[in-house]
């Protein structure tokens, strides 16, 4: 019997993809100018898009790693969910970062004139490993070959930490702006990957009532995960906070008081941290509220991209730039376009209707028969 369909979902997924095509269709007509991006602030919603669903894309390397080098088996149902989710989250940032440099053949640059002493091109590379190696795991588990899957598993472990260290150390290396650089960095983006990686997948098994027992015992580990990012994240704030730096203390005080305060305090601290170490230590026996918990986790992720990529660029490089010269281009201000906003909604609605669909599609990767429909 095939798995039923949330047609709400899928509703709200189909919006999604319409304002993907309209986001798309405005990339090939107006490349970056459809954006609101400038010389002082390059990187926007394309790049928090890129970053959040690169997170949520780690779920797969931390169930391998559990089942395979931990000897956690009890999660063994969840390998073939957490690599559909890596797969289509994998998508969704590839598109989103496509978006981003306004022409999608310039991603092929990176292949056609490579440079081995950028961590960009390093990034590119593991990202296509990662992509690769998740599409072959989980031919895998459709195929039911447990020896492959075995296999793909341990490869995953590795790739994916390369992946995700990569993109920490790309921006501790931006030494232009000091919030971004330092040698926590990498640690923290690996952290944050694994804590929202985890945490999709958990809400994901519940969702889908694919093993509610793996459910519950994986949100202990999304628990002591967020304990090590909130950690890690004050060593970084404290670090950057005692550096004395000029550009990195109005940063910091930009990420705290400024117009975009809201993501980091509401959003990412409130919702994404605080309340989630409130509820995960009371998820015993009730997978419904380790899920919640953790769909509280992924939305509070999105905060914490934002606060991390925007309020970094929206402090001058140099004292007086910003009066030096005036332009609608020269602004250290930004708010994403119409396009822009299509877009983070298009890749969000994919997500979604890969999410909702995925029981339906594919079957096979969705482990054990899923569980009756009780409340627990």
């Amino acid at each position: 019997m095939k798995a039923s369909v949330n047609k709400p979902l899928l509703y709200l997924s189909c919006i999604g993809l319409a304002a993907l095509a309209y986001g798309v269709v405005d990339v090939i007509i107006h490349r970056a100018g459809g954006t609101n991006l400038g010389s002082y602030v390059p990187w926007g919603m394309g790049v928090v898009m890129y970053l959040l669903f690169v997170g949520f894309s780690a779920g797969g390397l931390l169930v391998s790693a559990l089942t395979e080098l931990f000897g956690y088996r009890q999660l063994k149902p969840l390998g073939g969910l957490a690599t559909y989710a890596a797969l289509v989250a994998e998508v969704c940032a590839g598109i989103a970062i496509a978006s981003d440099l306004g022409r999608y053949e310039r991603m092929f640059n990176f292949v056609l004139s490579p440079s081995l002493t950028s961590p960009m091109f390093w990034m590119f590379v593991f990202f296509g490993g990662v992509l690769v190696v998740s599409l072959l795991k989980a031919l895998a588990f459709a195929r039911g070959d447990e020896g492959q899957a075995v296999l793909w598993s341990w490869v995953t472990i590795p790739v994916g930490l390369c992946f995700y260290f990569t993109n920490g150390f790309f921006f501790s290396v931006l030494t232009g702006h000091g919030l971004w650089s330092g040698p926590v960095v990498p640690l923290l983006f690996v952290a944050a990957a694994l804590v929202c990686g985890v945490a999709l997948v958990c809400s994901l098994a519940w969702w889908s009532r694919t093993d509610w027992d793996a459910a519950v015992l994986l949100s202990g580990v999304v628990l002591r995960l967020l304990v090590v990012f909130a950690i890690l994240e004050g060593v970084w704030l404290w670090i950057n906070w005692q550096g004395g730096r000029v550009e990195t203390t109005a940063a910091l005080a930009n990420l705290a008081a400024g117009p975009g305060a809201w993501a980091f305090w509401g959003l990412h601290v409130v919702a994404g941290v605080v309340l989630p170490l409130i509820l995960l230590p009371q998820c015993r026996n009730n997978p419904a509220l380790a899920a919640w918990a953790c769909l509280f986790i992924l939305a509070g992720f999105a905060g914490a991209r934002w606060a991390f990529v925007v309020p970094a660029q929206s402090v001058a490089m140099l004292p007086g730039l910003e009066t030096a010269w005036q332009h609608p281009r020269l602004l250290l201000t930004y708010l994403p376009s119409l396009a822009e906003w299509c877009m983070a909604a298009g890749v969000s609605g994919l997500a979604l209707f890969g999410f909702v669909m995925g029981p339906r599609l594919f079957p096979g990767l969705y482990g054990t028969t899923p569980q009756p429909s009780q409340a627990r």
